[in-house]
């Protein structure tokens, strides 16, 4: 009976070891907790480091640390994004899930981006403004390059958007936009052109008007400045070369592809690198300049007039009584020789240069002043014994800082740069600058035309920066090709 008893508890133990055996290879994970539970941050560029505990069938066991063997995921990245070891970086205002799955299993929380000023004062996006502003194509098949600026409170430079928005047309069936914000125009009509980002809406008018029923055929090419006259040797003139096509087209631009040529290149001749379209005066005497493209020439006769000594009766400073708000700003000074024969020349950086009272403010050799103290100098340019002057004024009022926006219409390869220096830029470009401060824009290669300019002198854009409205907080410069 003994015997039986001791074989019947092995048999029993035997069968629980199984038991246990059996239960332990079956344990698999059921739920994943993701830790913190609904987390927030202030502002965009903060980061929160998620945990992931994963949780058998077997309550007896304690939750593993699966936050390196997961798979992390958001919702939505523009808001945060998340590494494969669940570290989240706010990318933008919003909420977003944050997940974390292994082996079909997954767990969620929420992580929000209040953008609230307590986080630091992080730029909030108010509204979003589209350039251009409700263009027209002539006909379909033609493009337009659209332009997202964001505008933030408080003010931001940081705010082209182009890349980040949202891009859509209302009627793609007139026009279709990219997610780089180039439209393509379909058929006849008008459709409505928007941008999204952080659930802020931008919008403006796109027409497609037709006007130009075929393919625009080149007619002839028309050169200007037109029968021009250098008055000195070493001196040089940019020409711009216009197509008319049939019908007409307003992309007609053809400086920087036609081919250049001067009939008498010991007269004068196209030796500045980089500048095919801009001709130097080598010698006394008369050449015809000619432009060429697609087999049509455009020509115009060009004069280097030699005209005894040259002298210079007059000089412009500009700009002319500029008013800068604040102790040891800037303010770029322009020096242009009015010559007796015709013509001017930039001497900015061979005229004498001096400041009345340099206890309000000094210049430098290359017309370059800045504000010492309150008060106002009278800033003068001296060559030849001949002199200009500007009134500087250093006000001391609060400095009121200004977007300057430089935009530009046609297709021409260009590239703008200004002085003082801040602005450089291919299609569009952006800086924040104190009002008040005195700008030269630059082209190459020159414009057509220049918008919202104080003086254009030799296709150089002037102007003292202030705002395109009162109480506004923007100026818009186009440089038309």
């Amino acid at each position: 009976m003994k015997t039986h008893l001791v074989r019947f508890a092995a048999s029993f133990l035997y069968l629980a070891l199984l038991i246990v055996i059996g239960s332990c290879s079956n344990e698999h994970l059921v739920s994943i907790a993701v830790t913190p539970p609904n987390a927030s941050v202030t502002q965009v560029g903060q980061t929160t480091q998620f945990m992931a505990m994963g949780i058998t069938n077997h309550a007896k066991v304690a939750p593993e640390d699966i936050t390196s063997t997961a798979t992390w995921t958001s919702s939505t990245p523009s808001v945060a994004t998340i590494t494969s070891t669940g570290l989240a970086t706010a990318a933008g205002c919003g909420t977003t899930t944050v997940t974390a799955e292994k082996s079909g299993v997954t767990g969620t929380t929420q992580f929000t981006v209040t953008c609230s000023s307590s986080g630091g004062g992080s730029p909030i996006l108010q509204s979003i403004n589209l350039y251009p502003s409700s263009p027209t194509i002539p006909q379909t098949g033609q493009t337009s390059q659209f332009i997202a600026l964001g505008a933030y409170a408080p003010a931001s430079s940081n705010n082209v958007l182009t890349g980040l928005v949202a891009w859509a047309s209302s009627n793609t069936s007139i026009a279709t936009v990219n997610n780089a914000g180039l439209a393509t125009a379909v058929s006849c009509g008008s459709t409505t052109i928007t941008a999204e980002y952080q659930g802020i809406l931008g919008q403006t008018q796109l027409t497609v008007s037709c006007t130009v029923a075929q393919n625009p055929v080149l007619q002839s090419l028309s050169l200007y400045p037109s029968g021009p006259t250098i008055p000195q040797l070493q001196q040089s003139i940019q020409f711009i070369a216009l197509a008319v096509y049939s019908p007409a087209s307003s992309n007609n631009d053809l400086t920087s592809v036609a081919t250049w040529a001067s009939s008498n290149t010991a007269i004068a001749n196209f030796i500045t690198a980089g500048k095919p379209s801009v001709v130097t005066a080598l010698a006394c005497g008369s050449t015809t300049i000619t432009a060429e493209y697609q087999g049509v020439i455009g020509q115009t006769p060009l004069t280097v007039q030699c005209a005894g000594n040259q002298t210079y009766q007059s000089i412009s400073v500009l700009p002319a009584n500029p008013n800068v708000p604040q102790i040891n700003q800037t303010t770029q000074f322009a020096a242009l020789g009015i010559l007796a024969q015709g013509g001017q020349t930039d001497i900015t950086n061979t005229a004498k240069w001096s400041s009345s009272d340099t206890q309000v403010a000094t210049v430098n050799a290359t017309g370059s002043a800045t504000a010492v103290s309150c008060g106002t100098s009278t800033i003068s340019a001296e060559f030849q014994n001949i002199q200009g002057q500007a009134l500087l004024t250093v006000s001391c009022a609060a400095v009121t800082s200004i977007e300057l926006i430089v935009a530009k219409t046609g297709t021409a390869a260009s590239t703008v740069i200004s002085q003082p220096a801040g602005i450089n830029c291919g299609q569009v470009c952006y800086g924040l600058f104190n009002q008040g401060t005195g700008f030269q824009l630059i082209s190459n290669p020159a414009p057509t035309s220049w918008t919202s300019c104080d003086e254009v002198i030799e296709n150089v854009c002037y102007f003292t920066l202030k705002p395109d409205f009162s109480g506004g907080t923007q100026k818009i410069v186009t440089a038309n090709y």
